[in-house]
């Protein structure tokens, strides 16, 4: 009978306490508490939204249908009026796509991409409901029969536009009702109403046959802010257990009566949220927020896999749902810093880091490798400094300027410091991004007050001026290297959320961090697939997961600080975070980031 070693390839390790470094799917015993040890992939209980780009035209009671990864997003408000525009997103971004026929907003919307219905709507402003129905078959629009309630602000659901459910509202009249009605293809059929008349309710997911109805409100709408949900069941409309939070404006998502996920919404006093509430079947269950607070938005997907679109403001912003189940990232505690420091220089990976300079009570010179579990003193730099940028591995690294303004350029063997070429312009709170000591980018920081944008690239042996950052700002982050690098965050002053994509010549500006900040640090590695991490103000311990697309906010460090430097290997699956200031005085802590979030499960019989 094959034993574990010879399934796996290697022996039960036996460990004194918890081994942190075994791998996803290693079995260890812990002699200390005569526990046999899993390692296993750690998952979302609760699930996340991430940001994604933004529709190319920002609108409020918009409407879409689709998938997570295939949506359209139609009509709706964009100032100075109402639109007929209709773009579709494919996972990453939105592209335009062929007008419909008549401008409207607070309508509703069913389907997938390729076969989708818009129905009902106010066509013009203030009071002109209208039940004009169009449909989509993939490259156009074309009116087809009319709703038999003219009505706005109306939910739908339905799985193409040759069936499709509408419900709620306010008529012609300006009543709300609880209308309900079923399309065939080509005309609308009146079915059982709503138990209770309302409008502006969650719209978007289920079908035809099967959806819910959540919040909305009856008139008038500051005090009337609905909680009740009704579930349909293709015939009839029958209460279920209520939201917890009453709300109108707000979007949903899910695939039928048993699935389902609400979010945004207006809320009292009367203000946009970002609440989001998950069904099981039976009951809601507060989950995560959305990054920004919204109402008038729309919604498309699953409870696994949903997208939030468009809103008041107009907005033009997208977030993405990844539902309980999803893989998730996670910081350890390891071994200290020798000398605890903040504005520190850092490079390398997680399992073979360098951290140099910095700050304690005065200008540091001090390196000291990681190898995965400690750090060793190594040969100091030869100016003592802090604020300053710091590229590279663990054995070919760089540190150029920092206080005060210095221009001078260090260059690490993996034994000494060398005094190579100076910088073109001397400053401090600088960043950059670079492969090794021979090939880097440095842009940003300080000179006194005034905040630069100046770009850098270094070859070897010099300095060269290249493109400026759209956004002059000092105390930013960066990773990637000299041909494909971000700029992440910093102070311009105030703090900011900016994020800027280094192509080799010039900088273009790309999706913002969810959380403006400053002093932060990140991964370094890739300019594509990295993190971001800690920063101020006050610290933080907010990590962020960038795509090549978007951000995400994913599992916070341990500790929140500022000031730290980072490290981490190509890809956002293994970093290291260390130094840093939490609050009264500088730090000698270090985390590690595990992006295939690996836990600990003890194995009972």
């Amino acid at each position: 009978m094959a034993n574990y070693k010879d399934i796996v390839g290697t022996a039960v390790r036996n460990n004194a306490g918890a081994l942190t470094s075994a791998k996803t799917g290693e079995l260890f015993y812990d002699s200390t508490n005569l526990d046999f040890i899993y390692r296993q992939p750690n998952v979302t209980t609760a699930g996340a939204w991430r940001t994604g780009n933004d529709l190319n035209t920002g609108r409020n009671r918009i409407s879409g249908a689709g998938t997570y990864t295939a949506t359209l997003a139609f009509f709706g408000e964009s100032p100075p009026g109402l639109t007929v525009l209709n773009e579709s997103y494919d996972g990453t971004s939105w592209t335009e796509l062929a007008d419909g026929n008549t401008a409207r907003k607070g309508l509703a919307g069913s389907g997938t991409t390729t076969s989708a219905l818009a129905f009902g709507g106010n066509a013009a402003s203030p009071d002109d409901d209208t039940g004009k129905t169009e449909s989509w078959n993939g490259s156009s629009w074309t009116e087809v029969g009319d709703l038999n309630t003219q009505r706005r602000e109306l939910g739908g659901c339905g799985t193409s536009n040759t069936a499709a459910l509408a419900f709620g509202g306010q008529d012609e009249p300006g009543a709300r009702t609880g209308d309900t009605e079923l399309w065939n293809g080509s005309a609308w059929t009146e079915l059982n109403n709503l138990n209770t008349i309302r409008q502006q309710m969650a719209h978007g997911g289920g079908t035809q046959t099967s959806t819910l109805c959540a919040g909305g409100f009856t008139a008038p709408p500051g005090s009337n802010r609905k909680d009740e949900t009704e579930s349909w069941n293709g015939t009839s409309w029958t209460e279920v257990s209520d939201l917890n939070e009453s709300r109108y404006r707000l979007a949903g998502a899910g695939a039928d009566n048993e699935s389902f996920l609400v979010f945004s919404g207006d809320s009292p006093p009367g203000s946009a949220v970002g609440k989001t509430e998950l069904w099981n079947g039976s009951s809601w269950t507060e989950t995560t927020d959305l990054n920004a607070t919204q109402s008038d938005g729309a919604g498309t997907g699953t409870t696994s896999n949903a997208l939030s679109f468009g809103g008041d403001s107009p907005r033009s912003a997208t977030e993405e749902w990844a539902g309980a189940g999803a893989n998730i990232g996670a910081w350890a505690t390891s071994g200290a810093l020798n000398t605890a420091r903040s504005m520190l220089g850092g490079s390398g990976i997680q399992t073979a880091g360098l951290a140099f300079g910095g700050y304690t009570t005065t200008a540091v010179a001090n390196a000291e490798t990681y190898d995965g579990t400690s750090w060793t003193e190594v040969g100091d730099l030869n100016t003592a400094r802090y604020e300053f940028g710091g590229i590279g591995t663990q054995t070919s690294a760089l540190a150029f300027g920092g206080v005060a303004k210095v221009a001078i350029t260090e260059s690490w063997n993996g034994s000494t410091w060398t005094e190579v070429g100076d910088l073109n312009n001397g400053r401090k709170q600088l960043s950059g991004a670079g492969a090794n000591n021979t090939a880097a980018i440095a842009f940003g920081g300080r000179i006194d007050e005034p905040r630069v944008n100046n770009g850098e690239t270094w070859n070897g042996s010099a300095w060269t001026e290249v493109g400026d950052l759209n956004t002059a700002r000092g105390s930013l982050a960066g990773s990637g290297t000299s041909t494909s690098a971000i700029a992440i965050g910093g102070d311009a002053p105030p703090q900011v959320a900016n994020v800027e994509s280094w192509n080799g010549s010039s900088f273009t500006e790309v999706s913002d961090l969810n959380t403006a900040r400053e002093d932060l640090a990140a991964s370094k590695q890739d300019s594509t697939s990295t993190l971001a991490f800690g920063g101020a103000s006050p610290a933080k311990a907010n990590t962020e997961d960038w795509n090549g697309a978007s951000w995400s906010e994913v599992a916070d460090l341990n500790t929140a600080r500022d000031l730290l430097s980072g490290a981490g290997a190509t890809g956002n699956t293994a970093a290291l975070a260390f130094g840093g200031e939490t609050g009264p005085g500088v730090s000698n802590l270090t985390e590690e980031w595990s992006g295939s979030s690996i836990a600990s499960k003890v194995l009972t019989d």
